[in-house]
């Protein structure tokens, strides 16, 4: 399949879990009572936030008419958080006693502030430097981040005296073909905001691959009755609209009006050395020909401080951001990794260990053991709920199909969870180094709960991930495998097969995008080379003949 089809690769999941309504209403008033007293007002602000324009989200999209009254918190906590003033906090915990959530209900997470290092402040700078011909503003969020990013732009915008209200809305439709329907009454609301002359501001992160979320609200309005020129698109990334995959998107984005964050100037104080975008691998390999690939526009932001002895690595806000340092701090405790000296900014704060980061080549007895005793060790420690994988196993089929033109052989379908984890979901040589005579895991707690796949997954995942990662062959991986199955006490013998060929085929199609997104750069050879060994790799687990496979780039 040629590399101009990577765009059609399936490698995002979706994101989406079913919780309880109400327990969203009491974490955030269980937060809100105990604000007073938390260490560091902005983290406890920031988390806050996030809370309540979930709640605020979920409210919305299951139609409850308690979605205004959450809107009414989200505004609240975000005018105190732009406006540095004293927050009503038991006030608002009192407001949320009314409201009756759904039993069960649809939460996304905010990939801005979960991983890509999105400060809500950066909407506040944003705001401030966009055109402004009115008093008064209309902001359209696009749910779900876009709920919390509005609420920040509509204080930010009184706390300069323009009369802001806001709205949000939630498109839907293929990723790259979404359309945005304004119900009557937010149609009533455009009107009123044009009659007044308002500034209308479309917020939300990205755009991604497609920009189409963006687009059809900028389509919506205009449907409305609003002029292009007072249409403002608040988003965090500039793209080249040529490469956009929404129908028609070149000719499109350039017609609206838009605005984009700058990088983030809200960092942890001791932040100095910008490492992210490749460039740490010229201080950890002396040869650039031993760098491994990395799909530089995905890598999580990172910083060295001025004397190199410690990594600021972004690791999310709010309970994301927790959720990780929780994972870390096991890994440290087992004697795996580093520990995780603090939070700030969120980001998480490391020592930086002397040593050499392994290859292939380092696959001893003794390093293939300490591989199989991390991954028990995750398999008893590093647990989750889940108990199937539908989507991990739609991710398996859909770019099977599309890579080989095959069907997924029913001998190695059903993706099994016998022993359900928060993979590593790294478990690359370079993600491992030797210091002082310590194997020490790298990076152990960021990546197997991300918006990639696999998320919540079986422990099978690390194993296949190891063996194809390691290029074990079949005694070493034998050995591997038994010393796995003494320390954890699981056989994955009838799982792992299917794993074996869903990290394969998932790094398959995970290379291909990264590397039709760096075409043009010294990151597409070894993105393309490792497209390659993936490929082979999934092409001998499936039984695929050459002929089948002469059309990949």
């Amino acid at each position: 399949m040629p590399l101009d089809s990577a765009w059609n690769a399936y490698i995002f999941r979706d994101g989406k879990t079913a919780v309880s309504g109400p327990t969203l209403v009491r974490e955030l008033a269980d937060r809100l009572l105990g604000f007073d007293s938390s260490p560091t007002k902005q983290t406890a602000l920031i988390d806050l936030l996030l809370r309540a324009g979930e709640l605020e989200c979920a409210l919305r999209d299951s139609d409850s008419p308690h979605a205004q009254s959450a809107e009414a918190i989200t505004d609240t906590i975000a005018v105190s958080f732009v406006s540095k003033i004293a927050l009503p906090a038991e006030g608002l915990a009192r407001r949320l006693r009314p409201i009756i959530a759904p039993d069960q209900v649809q939460v996304a997470v905010p990939e801005g502030f979960a991983y890509y290092s999105l400060h809500p402040l950066d909407y506040v700078d944003l705001v401030r430097r966009a055109p402004q011909h009115s008093r008064h503003a209309a902001i359209v969020g696009i749910r779900s981040i876009g709920a919390t990013l509005s609420a920040i732009v509509r204080a930010a915008l009184r706390a300069d005296a323009i009369d802001a209200e806001r709205i949000t809305v939630r498109p839907s439709g293929h990723p790259y073909n979404r359309e945005t329907r304004l119900s009557p009454a937010q149609q009533q609301w455009v009107a009123r905001m044009l009659s007044d002359g308002a500034d209308f501001f479309v917020v939300d992160e990205g755009p991604g691959m497609s920009g189409s979320s963006l687009l059809s609200v900028g389509d919506a309005l205009i449907s409305t009755g609003v002029p292009l020129s007072q249409i403002t698109f608040l988003c965090s990334r500039q793209p080249d609209p040529a490469s956009l995959t929404a129908a028609n998107a070149a000719e499109r984005w350039p017609q609206f009006n838009a605005c984009y964050t700058e990088p983030t100037r809200h960092l942890p104080r001791e932040a100095k050395h910008y490492v992210a975008g490749g460039i740490w691998r010229a201080r950890a390999f002396p040869s650039e020909n031993e760098w491994p690939s990395s799909w530089l526009q995905m890598e999580r932001l990172k910083f060295l401080s001025a004397d190199e002895n410690r990594i600021f690595r972004f690791e999310g806000f709010g309970r994301f951001g927790g959720d990780v340092y929780d994972r870390a701090t096991k890994v440290a405790d087992a004697g795996f990794g580093p520990m995780p000296a603090a939070r700030e900014a969120g980001f998480g704060v490391y020592p930086v260990l002397p040593g050499r980061y392994l290859s292939p080549a380092d696959a001893t007895e003794e390093v293939i053991l300490r591989l199989a005793e991390y991954c028990a060790f995750r398999a008893r420690h590093i647990t989750s709920q889940v108990s199937q994988t539908p989507e991990l196993e739609t991710m398996l089929r859909f770019n099977i199909q599309q890579e080989f033109a095959v069907e997924l052989p029913v001998q190695l379908a059903g993706l099994r969870i016998e022993r359900p984890v928060i993979a590593d979901g790294r478990t690359l040589p370079h993600k491992w180094i030797d210091s002082a005579g310590n194997i020490m895991k790298l990076d152990a707690a960021t990546h197997g709960d991300d918006h990639f796949f696999p998320g919540p997954t079986d422990i099978a995942w690390d194993l296949a991930g190891v063996i194809v990662e390691w290029n074990l062959e079949a005694e070493a991986a034998d050995f591997f495998l038994e010393n796995y199955r003494r320390c954890s006490g699981d056989d994955p013998a009838n799982r792992l097969p299917a794993y074996l060929l869903a990290y394969s085929i998932f790094r398959t199609a995970y290379c291909k995008m990264a590397a039709a997104a760096s075409r043009g750069t010294p990151e597409y050879d070894r993105l393309l080379r490792d497209y390659h060994r993936y490929r082979q790799q999934a092409k001998a687990l499936l039984g695929v003949p050459a002929e089948s496979t002469d059309q990949a780039a």
